[in-house]
Protein backbone atom coordinates (compact mmCIF):
# COMPACT_ATOMS: atom_id res chain seq x y z
CA UNK A 1 0.00 0.00 0.00
CA UNK A 2 2.95 2.15 0.30
CA UNK A 3 4.90 3.96 -1.59
CA UNK A 4 1.61 5.19 -3.85
CA UNK A 5 -0.95 8.34 -3.34
CA UNK A 6 -3.92 6.89 -1.37
CA UNK A 7 -7.07 7.98 -3.18
CA UNK A 8 -9.79 5.14 -2.80
CA UNK A 9 -11.22 6.35 0.91
CA UNK A 10 -13.88 5.31 3.02
CA UNK A 11 -15.95 7.81 5.18
CA UNK A 12 -18.11 6.23 7.54
CA UNK A 13 -20.43 8.26 8.36
CA UNK A 14 -20.07 10.53 5.38
CA UNK A 15 -23.38 10.18 3.73
CA UNK A 16 -25.62 11.26 6.73
CA UNK A 17 -23.25 13.08 9.17
CA UNK A 18 -22.30 16.61 9.47
CA UNK A 19 -19.11 16.21 9.81
CA UNK A 20 -18.57 13.52 6.95
CA UNK A 21 -20.41 15.11 4.83
CA UNK A 22 -18.40 18.33 4.82
CA UNK A 23 -15.27 16.72 4.59
CA UNK A 24 -16.13 14.59 1.42
CA UNK A 25 -17.04 17.77 -0.30
CA UNK A 26 -13.81 19.04 0.80
CA UNK A 27 -12.31 15.92 -0.22
CA UNK A 28 -13.85 15.82 -3.60
CA UNK A 29 -12.97 19.69 -4.65
CA UNK A 30 -9.57 17.90 -4.71
CA UNK A 31 -9.97 15.96 -7.89
CA UNK A 32 -6.14 15.12 -8.39
CA UNK A 33 -6.17 13.15 -5.08
CA UNK A 34 -9.48 11.52 -5.50
CA UNK A 35 -10.68 8.52 -7.40
CA UNK A 36 -13.23 6.74 -5.42
CA UNK A 37 -15.10 8.26 -2.48
CA UNK A 38 -17.41 5.44 -0.38
CA UNK A 39 -19.47 7.25 1.85
CA UNK A 40 -21.47 5.20 4.48
CA UNK A 41 -24.61 5.37 6.59
CA UNK A 42 -27.22 2.99 8.51
CA UNK A 43 -30.00 4.79 6.36
CA UNK A 44 -29.26 3.72 2.67
CA UNK A 45 -31.60 6.48 1.24
CA UNK A 46 -30.08 9.35 3.14
CA UNK A 47 -27.02 8.33 1.82
CA UNK A 48 -28.49 8.00 -1.60
CA UNK A 49 -29.80 11.42 -1.27
CA UNK A 50 -26.82 13.00 -0.16
CA UNK A 51 -24.41 11.93 -2.59
CA UNK A 52 -27.04 12.95 -5.69
CA UNK A 53 -26.86 16.00 -4.55
CA UNK A 54 -23.55 16.01 -5.20
CA UNK A 55 -23.32 15.07 -8.98
CA UNK A 56 -19.97 13.24 -8.83
CA UNK A 57 -19.82 9.94 -10.12
CA UNK A 58 -16.85 8.95 -7.79
CA UNK A 59 -19.13 8.95 -4.97
CA UNK A 60 -20.42 5.71 -3.91
CA UNK A 61 -23.25 5.08 -0.73
CA UNK A 62 -23.63 2.42 1.31
CA UNK A 63 -25.69 1.06 3.75
CA UNK A 64 -23.47 0.17 6.60
CA UNK A 65 -24.16 -0.59 10.54
CA UNK A 66 -20.16 -0.12 11.98
CA UNK A 67 -21.10 -2.99 14.67
CA UNK A 68 -21.01 -5.70 11.61
CA UNK A 69 -17.68 -6.05 11.81
CA UNK A 70 -17.52 -8.71 8.94
CA UNK A 71 -19.13 -5.99 6.65
CA UNK A 72 -17.08 -3.32 7.73
CA UNK A 73 -13.62 -5.12 7.06
CA UNK A 74 -14.85 -6.33 3.80
CA UNK A 75 -15.81 -2.48 2.64
CA UNK A 76 -12.38 -1.47 3.91
CA UNK A 77 -10.48 -3.52 1.86
CA UNK A 78 -11.32 -2.10 -0.98
CA UNK A 79 -10.24 1.36 0.00
CA UNK A 80 -6.59 2.91 0.97
CA UNK A 81 -7.82 5.05 3.84
CA UNK A 82 -10.61 5.19 6.55
CA UNK A 83 -12.01 8.07 8.00
CA UNK A 84 -13.80 7.45 10.92
CA UNK A 85 -16.38 10.17 12.08
CA UNK A 86 -18.54 8.34 13.51
CA UNK A 87 -19.62 8.16 17.27
CA UNK A 88 -20.17 8.29 20.29
CA UNK A 89 -16.52 7.16 20.32
CA UNK A 90 -16.24 5.72 23.86
CA UNK A 91 -18.68 2.61 21.74
CA UNK A 92 -17.42 2.48 18.26
CA UNK A 93 -13.98 3.59 17.97
CA UNK A 94 -11.99 0.21 19.27
CA UNK A 95 -13.87 -2.15 17.23
CA UNK A 96 -13.55 -0.03 14.42
CA UNK A 97 -10.06 0.47 14.98
CA UNK A 98 -8.95 -3.03 15.26
CA UNK A 99 -11.04 -4.17 11.59
CA UNK A 100 -8.70 -1.18 10.02
CA UNK A 101 -5.64 -3.03 11.71
CA UNK A 102 -6.83 -6.35 10.59
CA UNK A 103 -7.28 -5.08 7.06
CA UNK A 104 -4.39 -2.93 6.90
CA UNK A 105 -6.25 -0.16 6.07
CA UNK A 106 -4.78 3.36 7.13
CA UNK A 107 -6.91 5.30 9.62
CA UNK A 108 -8.10 8.61 10.93
CA UNK A 109 -10.39 9.42 13.04
CA UNK A 110 -12.06 12.51 15.53
CA UNK A 111 -12.02 11.10 18.53
CA UNK A 112 -13.12 12.89 21.34
CA UNK A 113 -13.42 10.22 24.13
CA UNK A 114 -10.56 9.38 26.74
CA UNK A 115 -10.55 5.94 27.20
CA UNK A 116 -10.61 4.46 23.53
CA UNK A 117 -8.03 7.20 22.95
CA UNK A 118 -5.18 5.68 25.76
CA UNK A 119 -6.88 2.25 24.67
CA UNK A 120 -5.89 2.70 20.92
CA UNK A 121 -2.46 4.23 21.55
CA UNK A 122 -1.24 0.62 23.65
CA UNK A 123 -2.07 -0.61 19.66
CA UNK A 124 1.21 0.97 18.27
CA UNK A 125 2.47 -2.33 17.27
CA UNK A 126 -0.18 -3.78 15.64
CA UNK A 127 -0.24 -0.62 13.24
CA UNK A 128 2.96 -0.94 12.63
CA UNK A 129 2.97 -4.43 11.66
CA UNK A 130 0.57 -4.24 9.76
CA UNK A 131 2.12 -1.08 7.65
CA UNK A 132 -0.24 1.39 8.30
CA UNK A 133 -0.94 4.07 10.85
CA UNK A 134 -3.82 5.24 13.13
CA UNK A 135 -4.35 9.05 13.76
CA UNK A 136 -6.31 9.48 16.75
CA UNK A 137 -8.49 13.05 17.59
CA UNK A 138 -7.98 15.24 14.36
CA UNK A 139 -10.67 17.42 14.42
CA UNK A 140 -10.84 20.78 15.81
CA UNK A 141 -10.87 19.90 20.41
CA UNK A 142 -9.59 17.57 20.22
CA UNK A 143 -7.44 17.90 17.29
CA UNK A 144 -6.19 21.93 16.10
CA UNK A 145 -5.92 22.41 20.02
CA UNK A 146 -3.03 19.84 20.65
CA UNK A 147 -1.19 21.16 17.72
CA UNK A 148 -1.99 24.46 19.34
CA UNK A 149 -0.55 23.30 22.55
CA UNK A 150 2.15 21.78 21.15
CA UNK A 151 3.89 24.95 18.93
CA UNK A 152 3.24 27.20 22.44
CA UNK A 153 4.72 24.65 24.18
CA UNK A 154 7.71 24.53 22.12
CA UNK A 155 8.04 28.29 22.57
CA UNK A 156 8.37 28.21 26.33
CA UNK A 157 11.49 27.24 28.44
CA UNK A 158 9.20 24.98 30.63
CA UNK A 159 5.54 24.29 30.74
CA UNK A 160 3.73 23.60 33.74
CA UNK A 161 0.47 23.57 32.64
CA UNK A 162 -1.80 23.85 29.67
CA UNK A 163 -5.09 24.63 29.37
CA UNK A 164 -7.53 24.16 26.33
CA UNK A 165 -11.06 25.61 26.07
CA UNK A 166 -13.81 25.55 23.21
CA UNK A 167 -17.26 27.92 22.56
CA UNK A 168 -19.57 26.26 20.45
CA UNK A 169 -22.51 27.71 18.69
CA UNK A 170 -24.59 26.70 15.64
CA UNK A 171 -23.89 23.36 15.14
CA UNK A 172 -25.05 22.67 11.64
CA UNK A 173 -26.25 25.01 8.35
CA UNK A 174 -29.58 25.59 7.83
CA UNK A 175 -30.26 23.03 5.12
CA UNK A 176 -27.90 20.62 6.78
CA UNK A 177 -30.10 19.23 9.91
CA UNK A 178 -27.83 17.32 12.32
CA UNK A 179 -28.50 13.33 11.42
CA UNK A 180 -27.61 11.89 14.70
CA UNK A 181 -27.07 12.55 18.59
CA UNK A 182 -23.80 10.84 18.64
CA UNK A 183 -22.25 14.44 19.83
CA UNK A 184 -24.75 15.13 22.07
CA UNK A 185 -24.63 11.78 24.25
CA UNK A 186 -20.57 12.66 24.16
CA UNK A 187 -21.71 16.06 25.49
CA UNK A 188 -23.91 15.02 28.10
CA UNK A 189 -21.69 11.89 29.05
CA UNK A 190 -18.48 14.63 29.52
CA UNK A 191 -20.57 16.89 31.65
CA UNK A 192 -22.15 14.67 34.50
CA UNK A 193 -20.96 12.68 37.29
CA UNK A 194 -16.92 12.59 38.17
CA UNK A 195 -14.17 13.51 35.19
CA UNK A 196 -10.80 12.22 34.58
CA UNK A 197 -8.52 15.75 34.16
CA UNK A 198 -4.54 15.80 35.23
CA UNK A 199 -3.33 17.12 38.28
CA UNK A 200 -0.17 17.53 40.13
CA UNK A 201 1.46 15.29 37.90
CA UNK A 202 -1.21 12.47 37.22
CA UNK A 203 -4.69 11.34 36.36
CA UNK A 204 -7.76 13.12 38.69
CA UNK A 205 -11.15 12.56 39.21
CA UNK A 206 -13.01 16.10 39.69
CA UNK A 207 -16.89 16.78 39.63
CA UNK A 208 -17.86 17.89 35.96
CA UNK A 209 -18.91 21.04 34.59
CA UNK A 210 -19.06 23.02 38.49
CA UNK A 211 -17.06 25.91 38.56
CA UNK A 212 -17.04 28.66 35.45
CA UNK A 213 -14.28 30.22 34.34
CA UNK A 214 -13.61 33.18 32.78
CA UNK A 215 -11.18 33.58 29.57
CA UNK A 216 -10.38 35.80 26.97
CA UNK A 217 -11.18 35.25 23.78
CA UNK A 218 -10.73 37.47 20.53
CA UNK A 219 -13.82 40.00 20.06
CA UNK A 220 -17.00 39.40 19.43
CA UNK A 221 -16.85 36.92 22.02
CA UNK A 222 -14.74 38.68 24.64
CA UNK A 223 -14.30 37.29 28.16
CA UNK A 224 -16.34 34.50 28.27
CA UNK A 225 -16.91 31.74 31.04
CA UNK A 226 -16.38 27.91 30.07
CA UNK A 227 -16.39 24.79 32.42
CA UNK A 228 -14.39 21.89 32.92
CA UNK A 229 -15.20 18.72 31.09
CA UNK A 230 -13.75 15.50 30.37
CA UNK A 231 -11.91 15.31 26.90
CA UNK A 232 -8.89 13.91 25.87
CA UNK A 233 -6.23 16.60 25.99
CA UNK A 234 -5.99 16.68 29.86
CA UNK A 235 -4.72 13.28 29.03
CA UNK A 236 -2.75 12.85 25.62
CA UNK A 237 -0.85 16.33 26.43
CA UNK A 238 0.69 15.38 29.30
CA UNK A 239 1.63 12.28 27.24
CA UNK A 240 3.61 14.13 24.56
CA UNK A 241 4.68 17.33 26.43
CA UNK A 242 7.16 16.20 29.23
CA UNK A 243 6.96 17.80 32.91
CA UNK A 244 3.03 18.86 32.05
CA UNK A 245 2.44 18.84 36.06
CA UNK A 246 -1.57 20.16 35.32
CA UNK A 247 -4.04 20.31 32.48
CA UNK A 248 -7.62 21.06 31.67
CA UNK A 249 -9.79 21.39 28.95
CA UNK A 250 -13.12 23.42 29.59
CA UNK A 251 -16.05 24.11 27.06
CA UNK A 252 -19.37 26.37 26.68
CA UNK A 253 -22.16 26.68 24.71
CA UNK A 254 -22.73 30.21 22.70
CA UNK A 255 -24.97 31.83 23.90
CA UNK A 256 -24.24 31.60 27.51
CA UNK A 257 -28.39 30.95 28.53
CA UNK A 258 -28.06 27.46 26.73
CA UNK A 259 -25.20 27.16 29.75
CA UNK A 260 -27.61 27.07 32.04
CA UNK A 261 -30.21 24.68 30.48
CA UNK A 262 -27.62 22.09 30.01
CA UNK A 263 -26.49 22.68 33.65
CA UNK A 264 -30.01 22.05 34.98
CA UNK A 265 -29.98 19.16 32.94
CA UNK A 266 -26.48 17.67 34.17
CA UNK A 267 -28.11 18.21 37.29
CA UNK A 268 -30.96 15.65 37.07
CA UNK A 269 -28.71 12.77 36.01
CA UNK A 270 -26.24 13.32 38.82
CA UNK A 271 -28.41 13.41 41.40
CA UNK A 272 -29.99 10.17 39.70
CA UNK A 273 -33.48 11.81 38.97
CA UNK A 274 -32.99 11.13 35.27
CA UNK A 275 -30.65 8.51 34.11
CA UNK A 276 -28.38 9.46 31.23
CA UNK A 277 -29.84 7.32 28.54
CA UNK A 278 -33.36 8.63 29.61
CA UNK A 279 -31.92 12.52 28.79
CA UNK A 280 -30.06 10.97 25.68
CA UNK A 281 -33.20 9.76 24.31
CA UNK A 282 -34.96 12.78 25.15
CA UNK A 283 -32.75 14.77 23.28
CA UNK A 284 -33.00 12.47 20.19
CA UNK A 285 -37.13 12.92 20.41
CA UNK A 286 -36.72 16.77 20.68
CA UNK A 287 -34.21 17.48 17.41
CA UNK A 288 -36.73 15.29 15.18
CA UNK A 289 -39.77 17.34 16.74
CA UNK A 290 -37.82 20.94 17.14
CA UNK A 291 -37.80 23.72 14.57
CA UNK A 292 -35.04 25.08 13.07
CA UNK A 293 -33.02 27.49 15.35
CA UNK A 294 -31.86 30.43 14.81
CA UNK A 295 -28.74 30.08 17.06
CA UNK A 296 -25.56 32.31 15.55
CA UNK A 297 -22.55 31.01 14.44
CA UNK A 298 -19.59 31.72 16.78
CA UNK A 299 -16.78 29.41 17.72
CA UNK A 300 -14.11 30.24 20.31
CA UNK A 301 -10.82 28.40 20.36
CA UNK A 302 -8.30 29.27 23.75
CA UNK A 303 -4.93 27.55 24.11
CA UNK A 304 -2.71 28.40 26.86
CA UNK A 305 0.51 27.38 27.95
CA UNK A 306 1.62 28.05 31.65
CA UNK A 307 5.36 27.92 32.63
CA UNK A 308 8.53 29.70 32.02
CA UNK A 309 9.39 31.61 28.81
CA UNK A 310 12.72 33.99 28.77
CA UNK A 311 13.19 33.57 32.11
CA UNK A 312 9.68 34.64 33.39
CA UNK A 313 6.81 33.37 34.38
CA UNK A 314 3.68 34.02 33.14
CA UNK A 315 1.53 32.53 29.73
CA UNK A 316 1.93 31.85 26.08
CA UNK A 317 -2.08 31.98 25.20
CA UNK A 318 -3.08 31.47 21.47
CA UNK A 319 -7.39 32.05 21.13
CA UNK A 320 -9.36 32.77 18.29
CA UNK A 321 -12.93 33.62 17.33
CA UNK A 322 -14.62 32.50 14.35
CA UNK A 323 -18.29 33.76 13.26
CA UNK A 324 -18.30 31.89 9.82
CA UNK A 325 -18.27 28.20 10.25
CA UNK A 326 -20.53 25.85 12.27
CA UNK A 327 -19.19 23.21 15.21
CA UNK A 328 -19.26 20.66 12.80
CA UNK A 329 -17.39 22.68 9.79
CA UNK A 330 -14.68 23.25 13.12
CA UNK A 331 -14.16 19.64 13.18
CA UNK A 332 -14.75 18.78 9.52
CA UNK A 333 -11.98 21.23 7.98
CA UNK A 334 -9.37 20.57 10.07
CA UNK A 335 -10.10 17.02 9.62
CA UNK A 336 -9.77 17.35 5.36
CA UNK A 337 -6.70 18.97 5.61
CA UNK A 338 -5.37 16.29 7.76
CA UNK A 339 -6.63 13.70 5.23
CA UNK A 340 -5.28 15.27 2.74
CA UNK A 341 -1.47 16.16 4.22
CA UNK A 342 -1.46 12.22 5.13
CA UNK A 343 -2.35 10.92 1.94
CA UNK A 344 -0.04 13.06 -0.64
CA UNK A 345 3.94 11.49 -0.78
CA UNK A 346 3.01 8.90 2.19
CA UNK A 347 3.33 12.03 5.09
CA UNK A 348 2.69 9.31 8.62
CA UNK A 349 4.53 6.13 9.01
CA UNK A 350 3.15 3.17 10.22
CA UNK A 351 2.39 3.38 13.97
CA UNK A 352 -0.21 5.20 16.00
CA UNK A 353 -0.84 8.31 16.20
CA UNK A 354 -1.76 11.73 18.23
CA UNK A 355 -2.28 15.12 15.90
CA UNK A 356 0.65 16.40 17.67
CA UNK A 357 2.95 13.42 17.21
CA UNK A 358 2.21 13.44 13.57
CA UNK A 359 1.54 16.94 11.96
CA UNK A 360 3.02 20.00 12.20
CA UNK A 361 0.26 23.27 12.47
CA UNK A 362 1.46 24.98 10.16
CA UNK A 363 1.23 22.11 7.52
CA UNK A 364 -2.60 22.39 8.29
CA UNK A 365 -2.56 25.90 8.08
CA UNK A 366 -0.93 26.09 4.86
CA UNK A 367 -3.23 23.41 3.31
CA UNK A 368 -6.81 25.56 4.82
CA UNK A 369 -5.34 28.48 3.36
CA UNK A 370 -5.12 26.98 -0.04
CA UNK A 371 -8.21 25.75 -0.27
CA UNK A 372 -9.34 28.56 0.98
CA UNK A 373 -11.40 27.21 4.11
CA UNK A 374 -12.80 29.35 6.13
CA UNK A 375 -11.85 27.92 9.92
CA UNK A 376 -8.60 28.75 8.83
CA UNK A 377 -9.28 31.96 6.58
CA UNK A 378 -11.82 34.08 8.73
CA UNK A 379 -10.48 33.11 12.63
CA UNK A 380 -9.90 36.65 14.29
CA UNK A 381 -6.64 35.16 16.02
CA UNK A 382 -4.13 36.80 18.54
CA UNK A 383 -1.42 34.78 20.70
CA UNK A 384 -0.66 37.08 23.35
CA UNK A 385 2.59 36.43 26.08
CA UNK A 386 1.07 37.90 29.76
CA UNK A 387 2.10 37.45 32.93
CA UNK A 388 -1.34 37.41 33.75
CA UNK A 389 -2.47 33.79 34.29
CA UNK A 390 -5.19 31.58 33.97
CA UNK A 391 -4.71 28.60 35.84
CA UNK A 392 -6.95 25.67 37.00
CA UNK A 393 -4.78 24.24 39.15
CA UNK A 394 -6.29 24.50 42.20
CA UNK A 395 -9.72 24.59 40.78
Amino acid sequence: MRGKMKKRILILGGGSGDVGRDVSRILLSNMDIVDKLTVTSRNLDVAQEFVRKLKDDRVIPIKLDVTDISQLKKIMQEHDLVVNTVGPFFRYAIPIINAAIETKVNYIDICDDIEPTWEALQLDRFAKNAGIFILLCMGWFPGISNLRAKALASQMDKVDEIVTAWVLGKKTMDGEPSSGMAGTEHFINALTGNIITFRNGRRAIIPAFRKGVQLKFPEPLGSYTCYQLEHPEPVTLPYVIPGIRTASNLGALYPHDRNKSIRMLTRTIDYKLLSLGFVNKLLALLSKTKSKTNLPIMNGTYVACIGIKNGKKGQLRYSATNTSVTTAEATSQPLACAVLHAIIGDKIKPGVYLPETAIDIDDLVQLGNKLKLSFFINAKEETVWTEEIDSLETT
